[in-house]
């Protein structure tokens, strides 16, 4: 799942006991699905190949099976690699375009990336061993990729040379195609997408609003507390979608339920951390992770280690970065058993 980057390249546990979670309308009462009681949580750090200077990931499957990152790899000069773990077990590869990154992985294990920053290059698939570029709709816009989700569809966005934006969707009904879907605006960017082909972003015009575009094409707004027009989207994922927006004055965390538009505001300690967000409706915020009103913090091997989460899923496994004091500084690791 993924975050606009939504998803870019490159605190034992603490338990609280949040603030009850509102709900707009009613309390929250049932929202997210029941998960049995988390077993302990550890941290292991990914392997990475030799002489990698720094490691980070982006990007796991709803299984938890599949995370995918990159690194900086130390030799005559430095190079970019595409990691993808399975089981914790490690392929490394060039992306197809060069000076690409990667983006996002489905279950599956397809990933997907994009070419360099600013150049109109086309964005790339990577699957059974094999990249491949896709297409695009105008050579001379710049396309990047956003998400894919488990049937293998596609969506990103694309940007013309007069700062115009539309949104794409690769099909995996019809491989080697591209088409142009419904945003909002011009102004739009999609930041989520789900399995059963809902699509959320943002449209960033005098303020930034939110939005939903079902999947058969219906567009319908975001709002947050007290109908809050200006909330940013960040992740989708199963029935549920996250971000932020004001409440109060003050910065608030929201968890959205895509099918009734409803929101819930989380805990304050995820008032000011980009989010994510599983099918179970557990939300990723930094090092922090709620499950119903239950915070949990991020374990690190030793006190003042910076550690973060960058993705979730529906296991419960995290996938982020730890900061070991080394040179590069951060190392690509998951947590299980959260």
């Amino acid at each position: 799942m993924i975050k606009i980057s939504r998803r870019a390249v490159l605190r034992g546990v603490t338990v609280t006991t949040a603030a009850a979670a509102l709900m707009s309308g009613s309390a929250l009462a049932a929202s997210a699905a029941s998960l049995p009681p988390p077993t302990p949580c550890t941290m292991q750090t990914l392997p990475a190949p030799v002489d990698t200077y720094r490691s980070d990931v982006v990007a796991i499957d709803p299984s938890g099976r599949y995370i995918l990152g990159s690194a900086i790899v130390r030799q005559d000069t430095d190079t970019y690699t595409v990691l993808l773990w399975d089981q914790g077990q490690l392929t490394s590869f060039d992306p197809p375009a060069s000076g690409g990154a990667p983006i996002d992985v489905n279950r599956y294990g397809v990933a997907i990336g994009n070419g360099p920053t600013g150049v109109p290059s086309p964005p790339w698939r990577y699957r059974d061993g094999r990249g491949e570029l896709l297409p695009v709709a105008d050579p001379a816009d710049h396309t990047t990729v956003v998400a894919i989700n488990s049937r293998g569809d596609i969506v990103g966005m694309a940007l013309t040379p007069t700062n115009q934006r539309y949104g794409l969707l690769w099909p995996a009904s019809a491989p080697g195609t591209v088409r142009v879907i419904d945003t909002p605006s011009p102004y739009s960017v999609i930041t989520g997408f789900t399995d059963d082909g809902t699509i959320v972003g943002t449209t960033e015009t005098m303020q930034v609003t939110s939005w939903l575009r079902t999947p058969s094409g219906v567009l319908r707004p975001l709002t947050g507390p007290d109908g809050e027009t200006s909330v940013t989207v960040e992740a989708a994922s199963g029935r549920w979608a996250v971000g932020h927006a004001s409440q109060e004055g003050a910065p608030a965390a929201l968890r959205w339920d895509l099918r009734t538009g409803r929101y819930t505001v989380l805990d304050p300690q995820l008032a000011y951390e980009q989010a994510d967000v599983n099918a179970y409706g557990t939300v990723l915020g930094g090092a922090l992770l709620q499950r119903g009103n239950t915070v949990l913090t991020l374990p690190s091997p030793e006190p003042g280690d910076g550690v973060g989460g960058r993705a979730l899923a529906d296991n419960g496994t995290v996938a982020g970065f730890h900061n070991p004091h080394l040179p590069g500084g951060v190392r690509a690791v998951r947590w299980t058993g959260c």
